[in-house]
């Protein structure tokens, strides 16, 4: 005989084995679901966020000094690590600078299209939640002209805090438009 078979001594039933297979089946369907959750609830607070920095986003991309006009430079290794540097040469910085504002427009872009769509499906709508939401978020968050969740509760004869339940019904669904397939793991539940 083997030492490993004199030292253990010892054989897993099959019951055992099921008990163990079950248990580890269901630690890794419980890690998958945390982590399904953690990557759309991360989604979730990247709409707010966008939401949040909406204007400013608006403000940067319609002001930026840049345009994709410009020729496209081709830097090298040398030119990035000199960039994270901070000794970069001034082209890598305007490029840097040119690169970001083009993203900023994609985004907005983005952005802009599926709040038109959410709009749609509000009006489409036979809730009146539905087209309050959009009106809340419109409101708070992409009118030049904002208002104050105070003084959209008084408009909208609510009360504060349906405000706020408003603003995170509309981000869900706004998750879904911005995210596609990824912006679906609540909703679909």
């Amino acid at each position: 005989m083997s030492k490993a078979k004199k030292a253990t001594g010892f054989k897993l039933t099959d019951e055992m084995m099921e008990v163990i297979s079950n248990f580890a089946i269901d630690k890794y369907k419980k890690t998958e679901e945390e982590s399904v959750k953690a990557r759309y609830d991360k989604r979730l607070a990247n709409t707010k966020l966008l939401l949040k920095n909406y204007r400013a986003l608006t403000d940067h991309g319609e002001s930026a000094v840049c345009s994709s006009d410009h020729d496209d430079e081709d830097y090298g290794l040398v030119d990035m690590l000199e960039f994270l540097s901070g000794s970069a040469s001034d082209g890598l910085k305007i490029e840097s600078i040119r690169r970001s504002a083009e993203r900023t427009r994609i985004i907005i872009d983005h952005i802009d299209t599926m709040i038109d769509l959410y709009k749609n499906y509000c009006d489409r709508s036979s809730r009146p939640e539905d087209s309050r939401r959009y009106r809340v978020v419109y409101w708070l968050y992409l009118d030049p002209e904002p208002k104050t969740a105070d003084e959209l509760a008084e408009e909208e004869h609510t009360d504060r805090r349906t405000i706020f339940r408003d603003v995170n019904a509309a981000a869900e669904r706004l998750t879904a438009l911005i995210f596609g397939i990824d912006g679906l793991s609540r909703l679909a539940k």
